[in-house]
């Protein structure tokens, strides 16, 4: 027994000895760990606040996100508003590019079709631009002869103006002759009654023609010879004179003689005087030959 005494002696001698380390190690571990613990709580009271402060940050950090999601849905429900309103003006859009494609092709062959028309009515304006410039130059060309003719006109007109005037004379005259032709067969019926018949000229009047119209002409030349008086006067076959044609001469009513005509020229006749007194007076040039139709 002394010896396990002894043995537990030592042992917890040995125990002792080896336990004050132990327990110095295990008051410094004591004094360690408290203090880490004391650290270690801190942390957490600092991580926990810090936590804390991060989760309201984080609340209000997702909250200010979820206002701006909702903010960005409003305006993603706008944008596709925005879209389908921008997708039917697209659709209208591309509706009115197809009608407008279409106006312009049409305006196209309208362009063309006006363009051909136009080429016509130039070529027809050029055309009817060569007619008027003719048409102009015809009209004054018909102008200028317009103007000739009624020039002429007034000329020929004044002519008829003097030729009827002259007619009148004519017809007054040849009615003076005619009155002069009455009043010298009278007076050569007085003649022949009272102082026989006339003297014989070598020819008859029965041998002569009676005029086939009223003419008056003009003595232009005389040649007288023994046997008989040639008379010419200015009026031939254009006038209708004919040979055999018995003519008066006469001069202011006066009653000179008998014309036969015996050659006819275009423009002149030849005649043999007959029935010329000097009593009554010479044929000269200038008297006038009275052809009246019907009579010798």
């Amino acid at each position: 027994m002394h010896i396990l005494t002894k043995i537990f002696i030592v042992l917890v001698t040995m125990l002792a000895i080896f336990m004050v380390p132990l327990v110095v190690v295990s008051a410094k571990n004591q004094e360690y760990w408290k203090t880490r613990s004391i650290d270690l709580d801190a942390s957490h009271r600092l991580v926990t606040s810090q936590l804390q402060d991060e989760r309201q940050a984080h609340q209000s950090e997702q909250a200010r996100l979820n206002q701006e999601l909702q903010t960005y849905s409003q305006r993603l429900s706008e944008l596709q508003s925005n879209i389908a309103a921008c997708e039917k003006m697209r659709l209208e859009i591309e509706s009115q590019l197809l009608t407008a494609n279409l106006a312009i092709a049409e305006h196209g062959a309208t362009s063309r079709t006006m363009l051909k028309s136009l080429q016509t009515n130039s070529d027809l304006n050029r055309v009817l631009v060569e007619d008027l410039q003719k048409l102009r130059g015809r009209a004054i060309s018909a102008e200028r002869e317009k103007l000739e003719l009624d020039d002429a006109l007034r000329e020929r007109d004044s002519q008829l103006q003097v030729a009827l005037a002259a007619r009148r004379k004519l017809e007054e005259e040849l009615k003076e002759v005619r009155d002069e032709q009455t009043n010298a067969m009278q007076r050569i019926s007085e003649y022949v009654a009272r102082f026989g018949a006339l003297e014989d000229s070598g020819m008859t009047l029965d041998e002569g023609l009676a005029p086939d119209r009223n003419l008056e002409s003009t003595i232009l030349d005389i040649s007288r010879s023994e046997d008989q008086t040639l008379v010419e006067i200015d009026a031939g076959s254009r006038d209708g004179v004919k040979e055999g044609w018995i003519l008066t001469i006469g001069q202011d009513g006066t009653f000179i003689g008998k014309l036969r005509i015996i050659s006819v020229d275009i423009n002149r006749s030849t005649g043999i005087l007959t029935l010329e007194n000097p009593d009554r007076g010479l044929a000269r040039v200038g008297h006038r030959a009275y052809a009246l139709m019907g009579q010798d």
